[in-house]
This record gives structure tokens, sequence and C-alpha cells, in this order.
């Protein structure tokens, strides 16, 4: 290599360098843009996670009380996390929801709750109670599957917040408003593979809903009833899932660097194996795509790594056919396989500076 280099004029030399700077300030730029993107991307999860489930942001007010108004204390146990699909959009949950409150036994909320944004697949009423001294208590052992739009920007490395939204379906804000019973829990034993648990919320907000009904007693108001929102916070465990996505992309484009240590002469082989490289990045693109909704519309970590990889395969196969013309068309032997090597760890030092740094800006370790 020190022979080759001796036989390089001092303007090739500067070439080779401006060759390296340009490569590494392509991998660079992208690495501090897509960087600060995916750093943003976790500070808005975490800024809506807890936007959502904070009181004192909703500034849509219950209706007047009206003479038949009851407050409800009510309270849940998590018991299972199930069924997480991504993909589909859906999870499901098993829980004790319970009720409790003062004065009349026929209001019965454990007949009238409902789950909003998803449906209940079971309904047990597991105890009940009705006090002479008014006071009266309903448990209830519920199944519920719930839509959630989860948020894949950061995908492999991401946190999501799991809500189930409970209102009573026959009494609004004005008649009926819950209390959060701080006896509700989580078990120790819910687990959600991949993920931890981080936190366990659950609180009382008013729900407007964007219409009167067509109600009569609405009096022209949008109509708003009182709501209890369960909140689990999950994160992911580790990085171990980014790397089982980036480990096939790191395998393509090592494949496409092979080629940089063969003889320039042998462009054939070459391109073949840049081909190759790229139908490999393609391929791990449409398996790692299958794992998020199909019509997410949003660019994330998958598609930089689908990117980064593309691009890499692109420089190597370009600097491939650059490399044979040094050498054979303009007789320059020595300055093609220094040029190879140039290339080779310049784009290998890029490549890796991105692929490892981006999981620093995306992971939210809490």
């Amino acid at each position: 290599m020190q022979e080759k280099l001796m036989k390089i004029t001092k303007k090739q030399k500067t070439g080779l360098i401006l060759c390296a700077i340009v490569i590494l300030a392509i991998y660079v730029a992208f690495t501090v843009y897509f960087g600060l993107f995916m750093s943003n991307a976790r500070e808005q999860s975490f800024l809506d996670h807890k936007n959502r489930m904070d009181i004192t942001k909703v500034e849509v007010k219950y209706p007047p009380q009206k003479p038949n108004f009851n407050e409800v204390k009510v309270g849940s146990y998590l018991e299972n996390i199930h069924n997480v699909s991504i993909a589909d959009s859906t999870f499901s949950a098993d829980l004790y929801i319970w009720f409790s409150w003062l004065g009349n036994k026929d209001l019965n909320p454990g007949e009238t709750f409902q789950v909003i944004g998803g449906k209940m697949d079971s309904k047990e009423l597991s105890s009940e109670h009705y006090l002479d001294d008014g006071n009266n208590y309903q448990r209830y052992k519920i199944t519920v599957t719930l839509d959630k739009v989860f948020d894949t920007t950061r995908f492999s490395l991401e946190d999501h917040m799991l809500n189930i939204y409970i209102e009573d379906k026959k009494n609004d804000g004005g008649a009926l408003n819950y209390v959060v019973d701080d006896n509700s829990a989580i078990s120790s034993r819910v687990k959600i593979p991949g993920y931890r648990v981080t936190n366990f919320q659950n609180v009382v907000k008013p729900h407007e809903y964007k219409s009167t009904f067509s109600s009569p007693n609405a009096n022209g108001l949008n109509r708003v009833f009182s709501q209890y929102a369960i909140a689990i916070s999950m994160n992911r465990t580790d990085w171990s899932f980014y790397f089982k996505i980036f480990f096939p992309y790191l395998l393509s484009v090592a494949l496409g660097l092979i080629v940089l240590w063969t003889k320039p002469d042998l462009i054939d082989a070459r391109t073949g194996l840049g081909g190759a490289s790229f139908f490999g990045v393609v391929a791990n693109a449409y398996v790692v795509n299958s794992l998020v909704p199909a019509n997410g519309g949003t660019f994330g970590l998958l598609d930089i790594l689908t990117l980064s990889s593309l691009i890499s395969v692109f420089l190597i196969v370009v600097a491939s056919i650059l490399s044979y013309n040094f050498y054979r068309r303009q007789e320059k032997p020595e300055l093609s396989m220094v040029f190879d090597k140039v290339v080779f760890f310049s784009i290998t030092v890029g490549y890796l500076l991105l692929s490892l740094i981006l999981p620093f800006c995306t992971y939210l370790n809490t």
C-alpha cells in the first residue's frame, strides 16, 4: 500500500482526500439531520403522552348539573395486556373495573358504561353490594379490544401509551361525573413482549363530542360526558430489536463493500455483487415494513436505515465503475487500488457512524 501511495501524484492525493471528505460529509449531514429528526420525534412523543393524561390541559367544562346529578367513584385493576399488534393497530386488555356511589341504587353505572374507541369482548359482574346506609358497589371483569394508532416514526426503539377510555352511554356530564378511586392499580404480572411497562395512570376528564346529537335537552350545546381514562406507558426493553432489524442491512452493505477489495478489472463481479447488495436491502426493507401499518405514511427510523443502506450501495457501485476507469482506461492501477481503499474506509466509517448515533437520538430510556 505504501508503494502504491508513492506512485500517486500530489494532485491525485488531493483528489482522494476530497473524495473521502465528500463521502464523510454526506454521512455526517445525514447523521445530524436525521439525528435531530429522531430526537424531536422522541421529545414530541413524550409531550403527547404527558398532555394526554394532564387534566389541566383540558379546556372543556362540564354542563350545568341536573337535579338528578350523581358522582360515581370508579377504579380499575389491570390484569393483563395481550395481542398488542402495531401492524393491525389494536391491543386487548383484561381488567377489573368497579363503581361505588351513594344514594339511588337504580343508577346502575355498571350497566350503562361503555368502552370508547373499541369493543367489549366480555363483561362479567363479579360482585355487587347495595347497603342500607346508601353505599352501593359494583365490580365487573371485562375484556376489551381497542383501536390504537401507533406512532411508528421511531419503530424498533419507540415508546407507546396504551389508553382505555370508559364513559357512561346514558348519562352526560350534567347527570353523572366519575371520580377516580385511588385504589386503582396494575398487576405486576402484566408483560408485553419486547417492551417494559413504565407507568400506570388513571384520570377523569370531560370529553366533548363535536355535536349536540340533536338531543332536545342539549340546549344547542355539544354533548359532554365524564370520561375515565386509563394509561399504560411502555418502552422498548433495550436496543436488541433495533439490531435485529439493522443486522441484515449491515450485511447487505458489507457484501457491497467486499467488492472494493477485489481486482478493479473484475467489473462484472463488482457490479453483480453491488446489485445483490441492492436487492438485499430492498428485500429486508420489505420484511421490516410488514411489521408496521402498510398505510402508515410516516417517514421514520426504518426508512432512514433503508435510505442510508441504498445510498451506501449506490456509492459502492459508482466507485467500482470509477475504479475500473482508472485501472483499465486511464491505466493507473495504483490510483485505482488506493481509490478503492479510500472509498471503502470512508463508507464504512460514515455508515457505522450514522447507524450507531441514530439509536442514541431515538431511544427514550425511562
